[in-house]
């Protein structure tokens, strides 16, 4: 490939300065002026800027939102076992209590009714219900008289 010759200084300043005539467009009088390339690089950069905060602003809110989960879980979790331990507690104090000679005799007389030598043990009947009330009609006229009696 051929080089072609370096302008100086002078020569590529003078072909840029305007002429004094009017010059010539075929587009209308008052054509916008060129925007920078700042001003026509913000329609591609806030876009992208915005689908990136977007993104950050999920990828945030997703894991806050299991921790959140998380942690009114682990209260839930941690109530119930509290609650666990105050039954283990009553359960281990009971299986001592059955551990001693009075807790024995004590379930023995009140369920099985049990005594020692020579006691007498006297056993108190609930109260007799009301008898059956059989209407006096038809078929259960002879009925009502042989439950009462």
């Amino acid at each position: 490939m051929a080089r072609l010759p370096r302008r100086s200084r002078a020569e590529s300043s003078a072909s840029r300065k305007r002429s004094n005539a009017p010059a010539k467009s075929s587009g209308p009088k008052h054509a916008k002026p060129q925007r920078s390339l700042l001003a026509r690089s913000t329609w591609v950069v806030t876009p992208i800027i915005l689908v990136i905060l977007t993104v950050a602003v999920v990828a945030f809110l997703a894991p806050t939102r299991t921790l959140l989960d998380q942690r009114r879980t682990a209260a839930t979790v941690e109530q119930r076992l509290a609650e666990i331990d105050q039954a283990n507690a009553d359960a281990q104090a009971q299986a001592d209590a059955l551990k001693t000679d009075a807790e024995i005799e004590r379930i023995a007389r009140e369920q099985y009714g049990y005594a020692k030598a020579g006691e007498e043990v006297y056993h108190i009947l609930p109260e007799a219900q009301d008898p059956v009330r059989v209407p006096d009609a038809w078929p259960f006229e002879g009925l009502g008289s042989s439950l009462t009696r």
